[in-house]
């Protein structure tokens, strides 16, 4: 984490938004739509069958955004052309299957929780920083504060990692790129179950890389792809 003091913050975006609507159904393209707005990107939507009824749902849905460039797919597998591509999933399909299964090293947003944080109604953004992969949940953070205007942005620092040390360069950095971002340093050892209990968020980012080859999630990761009641995103960076 020392890499945080050495780096500034660039606020990084996905070249797109990609969501599959058989998987994640209206919650999820209406997240994934908003998503792609604010972040100033196109939409891709992978569909069934041109014939499938729910795909009158989706237009009217769609209808909402305008200006929004909005690709539909409707081949059975997302094209891998679609690189760089921030990936929406619903938590029942990142519960059956891994976030990050295939590494293709795309970010993963799994869409769940409360209706309040799918629609963004609480203004605050929660960055967990743990051993691996600080510094892209920063930066991730920080744009998604940014292109959701979220009005805060709470930065837990996991205790795999020199807490004090991390937490205010982490504090300094963000202010530098978000000046009008009230960021709360969260210092006391604390869970992600508990943290996202006491302070509701619009949006989780953790880091979705291995500590080691084959180890999985780090713990974090792991408990809020389970229990964060919030769209959770996975940083691959």
């Amino acid at each position: 984490m020392t890499a945080l003091a050495n780096e500034s913050v660039r606020v990084t975006a996905a070249t797109c938004v990609l969501v599959d609507v058989r998987d994640s159904g209206s919650t999820g393209v209406r997240w994934a739509a908003a998503c792609a707005e604010a972040l100033g990107v196109g939409l891709v939507v992978h569909a069934g069958p041109k014939n499938d009824p729910t795909h009158s749902a989706v237009a009217a849905l769609l209808a909402e955004h305008p200006d929004l460039t909005v690709h539909i797919e409707h081949s059975e597998c997302t094209p891998g052309r679609w690189e760089g591509g921030l990936v929406v999933i619903s938590r029942d399909r990142a519960l059956a299957v891994p976030p990050l299964a295939g590494r293709d090293l795309r970010d993963v947003v799994v869409v769940g929780g409360s209706p309040a944080s799918v629609a963004c109604r609480f203004g605050v953004v929660t960055a967990v920083l743990d051993a691996v992969g600080g510094e892209g949940v920063l930066q991730r953070a920080t744009t998604f504060c940014r292109a959701r205007g979220a009005t805060r942005l709470r930065v837990l620092a996991r205790p795999y990692i020199n807490a004090a040390d991390s937490l205010d360069a982490a504090a300094d950095l963000v202010h530098a790129a978000c000046p009008d971002v009230i960021v709360e340093l969260v210092r006391e050892i604390r869970s992600v179950q508990e943290e996202t209990r006491l302070f509701p968020s619009d949006l989780l980012v953790v880091s979705g890389r291995e500590r080691g080859a084959a180890e999985g999630l780090q713990p974090a990761a792991r408990a809020a792809l389970h229990h964060a009641p919030c769209p959770v995103l996975f940083s691959c960076s």
